[in-house]
């Protein structure tokens, strides 16, 4: 998956992999890199994978890798920590053009016995040296690629509920709860009620490429008028889908 700096500040999103630009002086020239696979998966303590980091630009790219925890919170938004339960070597490196830097990442940390860990590590390309930036403004790329640690007991799957169904005047408000051991990335969510079924064919998926954690509670809202809601229908990209129906009251 190959992610660009451009000096016009457009930020490009991929499957597990979420790209910010963050400004400072000097002056941004197009840059690219190649980064695979999107995601790491690891299977238990000590057992380490590769990420592979390609400069696909005409100068030289040095970044950094910190690793973080990952959690949802109350809402389910995200919550990141510093940790030292996930190793990835080299931690700063420079990448020169057309080639390519292997990361070695590796949990350190115990295994939860029963539920999948996560983790994200933070790819952030490192400011140029002093002397080397012209005037303007430069927007450097940091990359959030997702790390699941399976349990100890095996595979991880999500088992997803829905919690709540609230009407505002905004449309549905859909509480999705993950019941299960593993995390779920979500594909659609789909309200059908007494007048009809949000979103609609053509129109943009409610819920596209969130994330629900074991344990975690995550909202979606859901444009739109459905009357009475009936039925929410969840789908995932990689998991299988969940049906439920609702017993809605006011």
């Amino acid at each position: 998956m190959v992610f660009r700096r451009q000096s016009r500040g457009a930020a490009f999103a991929a499957p597990c992999l979420f790209l910010a630009l963050l400004l400072s002086s000097g002056f941004a020239n197009a840059a690219a890199v190649d980064v695979n696979p999107v995601r790491v998966d690891l299977t238990r303590t000590g057992v380490s994978a590769e990420l592979r980091i390609r400069n696909e630009d005409s100068t030289p790219v040095s970044m950094d890798v910190v690793a973080m925890q990952w959690t949802q919170g109350e809402l389910g938004e995200d919550q990141l920590v510093l940790t030292d339960e996930i190793l990835a070597v080299p931690p700063i490196f420079t990448v020169q053009p057309g080639e390519e830097q292997i990361v070695r990442v590796a949990m350190l940390g115990k295994t939860n016995p029963d539920a999948e860990r996560t983790f994200r590590l933070l790819i952030t390309e490192l400011a140029p040296p002093e002397g080397t930036q012209g005037s303007g403004v430069t927007m450097r790329m940091q990359i959030s690629m997702p790390v699941f640690v399976a349990p100890q007991a095996g595979s991880a799957a999500p088992d997803i509920q829905v919690q709540s169904v609230q009407r505002t005047e905004q449309g549905s408000y859909v509480s999705l709860r993950n019941d299960g051991n593993g995390h779920v990335k979500l594909k659609s969510v789909t309200i059908t009620g007494s007048t009809g079924t949000f979103p609609r064919e053509g129109q943009k998926a409610a819920g596209q490429a969130r994330y629900i954690l074991p344990g975690a509670t995550v909202g979606i809202m859901i444009p739109g008028e459905v009357g009475v809601p009936q039925r929410v229908d969840i789908t995932s990209d990689r998991d299988g889908s969940w049906g439920h129906d609702v017993v809605y009251s006011e």
